[in-house]
């Protein structure tokens, strides 16, 4: 096997997977993102009355977020300029086949396309802005339970906590809302 083959065949893999990370990721962002809540077990648990369990699930699908749509912009940014510098080279141009050519430059193509189209590293940088807002305030009400637990006087209720939580979490809500129909070009959802 020849190294044009070998780059070849790395740029397919490479392609594949990056539109495979960013179908996954897209599919998974519009998923529903409410979690299931037992209202009519009784509870005396505050970090579960209080929503802390939603907050570090929001947390956890944030990062996963993140996470993917860094691998994939990295898959792309390497479809698009690795294998588009190869096939600039002359040395590719002069001694590969023409389809092998050809196919380089139809996966650079498609590395443009979808980077271009899903902006995977658009959504990486919310999600990571997302995820560093939600810790934050985790670090918030895990200290507003802490003042409860210790029995301080002006410690805030379990209700006020959950009141915040509950703000917090659908103003979250609203920014990836906001931050996916930019990312669709303003399209409303339907």
């Amino acid at each position: 096997m020849g190294a044009e083959t070998l780059g070849l065949i790395a740029g397919i893999v490479a392609t594949f997977l990056a539109a495979v990370v960013s179908a996954f990721s897209e599919r998974r962002t519009k998923e529903s993102k409410t979690s299931q809540l037992d209202l009519t077990a009784p509870t005396e648990d505050l970090a579960r009355d209080c929503r802390l369990y939603e907050l570090r699930s929001s947390l956890q699908r944030q990062e996963s977020i993140a996470r993917l749509n860094s691998w994939s912009d990295s898959l792309l940014t390497f479809g698009q300029y690795i294998i588009g510098g190869l096939l600039a080279s002359s040395f590719i141009q002069d001694s590969a086949p023409k389809q092998v050519v050809g196919i380089l430059g139809v996966l650079v193509l498609l590395s443009s396309l979808i980077r271009q189209r899903y902006r995977p590293d658009i959504k990486a940088v919310g999600a990571k802005r997302r995820v560093a807002l939600i810790r934050s305030f985790i670090r918030e009400v895990e200290d507003n339970l802490y003042a409860l637990n210790k029995g301080q006087e002006n410690a805030p209720s379990v209700f006020s906590i959950r009141q915040r939580v509950t703000e917090r979490l659908s103003r979250f809500d609203e920014i990836e809302l906001i931050e996916s129909q930019e990312d669709d070009g303003g399209d409303e959802a339907g």
